[in-house]
């Protein structure tokens, strides 16, 4: 088994779940002032901040993740970071693991919601906004007031839960650390 000294997807992963609570704090500062009058405006732009940051960098963490394992297992990763997770097999195999499993249509479902946003987040062109609403659909969402409408602080937290929990079931099929055991809490003063 080879090994590499640096696993970026948990600096990623922590990075995230500072923001996705962040987005938390700033929800909940909006409810406050606009419980007394003021619109909190200004909070829930910092809200949707929050989400945007924590959404590219799960996305971040899980193709760091599960590039990770491929390197600790010794195996050349091909196709997308995607098609990687669902290859996972191949990296158990390579580390003396049960290798007859694919990946959970849960997790393919998430994933492709995650890299469609991502892809909208930072690029933004037509394609990536059709495969948007592509993914928004295929769970069933709609938004009258347009996608970003859905980043809220309950989305960011629901994005760290599922990153996680795919995280840890590849961790239970290939052995290696995810991302969430390995130092991930975070300060109160990072978000």
């Amino acid at each position: 088994m080879a090994t590499h000294g640096y696993n970026g997807s948990q600096v990623l992963f922590r990075q995230a779940k500072a923001r996705a609570l962040a987005a938390q704090r700033f929800a909940k500062e909006a409810e406050q002032k606009q419980a007394v009058g003021p619109s909190g405006t200004e909070r829930r732009q910092r809200e949707r901040d929050a989400v945007i940051a924590t959404v590219v960098l799960a996305q971040g963490a899980a193709e760091g993740y599960v590039n990770w394992v491929f390197l600790q297992a010794g195996v050349t990763a091909t196709g997308t970071w995607i098609d990687r997770w669902a290859g996972l097999r191949n990296a158990a195999a390579k580390l003396g693991r049960e290798s007859q499993f694919g990946l959970e249509k849960e997790h393919r479902n998430f994933f492709n919601e995650l890299d469609a946003w991502r892809n909208f987040l930072l690029h933004g062109d037509e394609r990536s906004r059709e495969s948007l609403r592509k993914a928004i659909a295929a769970r069933g969402s709609t938004q009258p007031g347009g996608e970003v409408d859905l980043l809220t602080a309950a989305y960011a937290s629901t994005v760290m839960a599922k990153v996680e929990a795919a995280c840890r079931w590849a961790q239970e099929k290939t052995g290696i650390p995810a991302p969430a055991t390995q130092g991930a809490w975070v300060s109160p003063d990072e978000c």
